[in-house]
């Protein structure tokens, strides 16, 4: 990806980079919500109604949404990267539901939803993009669900492993990406596929013993990949979407 002089990287420009060219205007008006940051701590909960009128550009580190079902339990909803929009999709509510949690050291750009003025005035393509990608968190949750609600254990773990795939290899060279960084406790994965942190585990040792994966120091190795994907009917929906019907540049 290439990176202008005198710009300090961004992992929001880039990934929308990944789906289609941006002027010198798109990238500016992208840069205006990353202009505030706070840093957070591991595992430092966000509670969505502390700024109800913000969204939040991830510009670094890992964390997730959750939904707290009773005292004891919880559904985790997203995993959020650098280059996410935290609250994109309820971006149409007065007060979104749901709290975050960092996993690692995390660092939010703060933007006030009224800044998507300017995104939505002068620049359809980046209109159009923002909307693709607030539905295609929705297709991936589905897809989440449905294999939540028919597949064995291994599989739901593979699915989760290789829906995360998905998203990261957007930033590495040429989308080629078989080892990553992988911070998720076996409680917040089993959060978010219904599972216990033992069937989680259980899991990742079967995987491991067929030759799928190894895990190791934080860090997950998929092997086998098309044959995994194969095996479960696994859909990448982050490295393409259709962008033929998005206004001209």
């Amino acid at each position: 990806m290439r990176q202008q002089e005198g710009k300090a990287s961004s992992c929001l420009i880039e990934r929308m980079r990944h789906y289609t060219s941006l002027s010198d205007r798109d990238e500016q008006l992208l840069r205006e919500l990353e202009k505030d940051e706070i840093s957070y701590r591991p595992r430092t909960r966000l509670a969505f109604s502390d700024n109800p009128s913000h969204l939040f550009v991830v510009k670094s580190g890992w964390l997730y949404r959750y939904e707290q079902l009773d005292e004891t339990r919880r559904q985790v909803l997203r995993i959020h990267y650098p280059g996410d929009i935290v609250g994109l999709t309820d971006v149409a509510m007065k007060a979104a539901c749901g709290e975050m949690m960092t996993v690692t050291k995390t660092v939010l750009c703060p933007f006030p939803k009224r800044r998507l003025d300017d995104i939505f005035i002068h620049s359809p393509r980046l209109t159009a993009l923002l909307f693709s990608l607030g539905v295609l968190k929705q297709i991936v949750l589905q897809d989440r669900m449905k294999i939540m609600g028919r597949a064995s254990a291994p599989h739901k773990v593979a699915h989760f492993m290789l829906e995360m795939h998905a998203r990261l290899r957007i930033h590495s060279p040429a989308g080629v990406l078989n080892r990553f960084e992988m911070p998720l406790t076996q409680d917040v994965i089993g959060d978010a596929i219904g599972l216990t942190n033992v069937s989680v585990s259980n899991a990742m040792t079967q995987l491991a013993f067929e030759g799928y994966c190894t895990c190791q120091h934080r860090e997950v190795t998929l092997h086998e990949l098309d044959k995994l994907k194969k095996l479960i009917n696994f859909q990448d929906r982050y490295f393409e979407i259709d962008t033929s019907w998005f206004p001209s540049g």
